[in-house]
């Protein structure tokens, strides 16, 4: 009986272990015939089970390519891939049950698990799998990460199983880690008004269509000019002169009635088009930023100016923590461009109107609704922020 492994190399595939030699800690592999293999000093842990699953696949179970012969659906993972993937492309991004960041995020996962445990038949998948794959990708991370691995593997196999590639679905037995609530800061309105005179203009424009708006970066991202619906002459509402209307329709609950909102476009959020267009920059896009023509488009993106969801929040910490505004707070508990969704909410409230149909909350009461090719859109009142 093989020895039982240590609990840092419980992840490990079989033959792959890890030993101090000559103070530097090395990857030892043993072969079937009980010559050992040092891998050179500085070999990634990843690089060392690849190359261990590789070579198991190999030399140590020559009984798998037989099974896969009597049951053509028990194929390697790594055969499956692309069929999982065009799945979930087809049944959950264009049916936008998932938007385009979590469809990305999605595919990294996809390819790490490709890298992991492509070899390994899918019928012969376990909890050792699910265990190796959280322990190689999650280590050091937090319970939220842990716990969206653990749905990211649910979901796989959950396709697996309905093409009849598994038996069962070992991520399901796997416990999810209690996470703690959320600590970060809110973002003071005195802060927000610093950050906002120090920003590039593409970032300027996302922060003040935001606080107007009460939408947070995913929806802001996306919009575009022609979800702009101008009046032929401004109209009055609520003492306020509305150009038109900025359709928004938020990523989270789409698939909800109130996800889909109609804001008037007052005085400032007409003021903060105005401003988007005066860099020059030819997009279709409301927030935009011009790159090179010459680099390749990125996934998800659909013209060279589009600026990712995460690229805005991104440079919304970077100038955050080059101005010093929060060097006194840990890094994890700084506000995020996210909070300046939570600082609108709050404004709103305090100027006496209900900001809840206008963050699209899907709880929200529906006050004038529009039937266009079978889809509802919710008509807010007329409103806006001042600073």
């Amino acid at each position: 009986m093989p020895r039982k492994k240590k609990f840092e190399n419980r992840h490990f595939p079989i033959g792959l272990t890890q030993r101090k030699l000559r103070g530097v800690k090395r990857f030892r592999y043993r072969k079937p015939n009980g010559k050992d293999f040092l891998f050179p000093i500085g070999t990634l842990e990843i690089d060392a089970i690849e190359a261990a699953i590789i070579f198991n696949q190999k030399h140590r179970n020559p009984t798998i390519k037989l099974l896969m012969d009597h049951d053509p659906s028990n194929k390697p993972l790594t055969q499956w891939i692309d069929v999982i993937i065009e799945r979930v492309r087809n049944e959950e991004l264009n049916a936008e049950r998932i938007n385009e960041d979590s469809f990305q995020t999605f595919l990294l996962d996809m390819a790490r698990l490709k890298t992991l445990h492509g070899e390994v038949p899918t019928k012969a998948i376990n909890l050792d799998h699910v265990n190796s794959y959280l322990e190689t990708y999650t280590k050091g991370k937090s319970s939220r990460v842990y716990n969206s691995k653990i749905a990211f593997l649910k979901k796989v196999f959950s396709y697996l199983l309905d093409d009849g590639a598994m038996t069962f679905n070992p991520a399901e037995n796997k416990k999810k880690k209690p996470t703690p609530d959320k600590i970060r800061i809110r973002l003071s309105l005195e802060k927000y008004k610093q950050l906002l005179n120090q920003t590039p203009h593409s970032l300027n424009i996302a922060m003040r269509l935001s606080l107007q708006t009460t939408h947070a970066v995913n929806e802001l991202s996306v919009a575009k000019y022609k979800d702009c619906r101008w009046f032929d002459k401004p109209m009055v509402e609520n003492d306020l002169l509305v150009y038109g209307l900025m359709r928004i329709r938020r990523q989270k609950v789409q698939k909800k009635e109130a996800s889909r909102v109609e804001i008037p476009i007052t005085q400032k959020i007409k003021d903060i088009i105005d401003d988007s267009r005066k860099d020059n920059i030819v997009s279709p896009y409301i927030i935009h930023q011009l790159k090179s023509r010459k680099s390749k488009l990125a996934k998800g993106l659909t013209h060279h100016t589009q600026l990712r969801s995460k690229t805005i929040s991104k440079l919304f910490s970077k100038f955050r923590d080059k101005l010093g505004l929060y060097d006194n707070i840990e890094m994890d508990e700084r506000p995020t461009f996210h909070e300046i969704r939570s600082l609108s909410i709050h404004m709103y409230k305090k100027s006496g109107i209900d900001p809840q149909e206008r963050a699209a909350h899907t709880d929200a009461k529906t006050t004038k609704r529009y039937d266009e090719g079978h889809v509802q859109w919710v008509q807010i009142q007329a409103a806006e922020i001042t600073i």
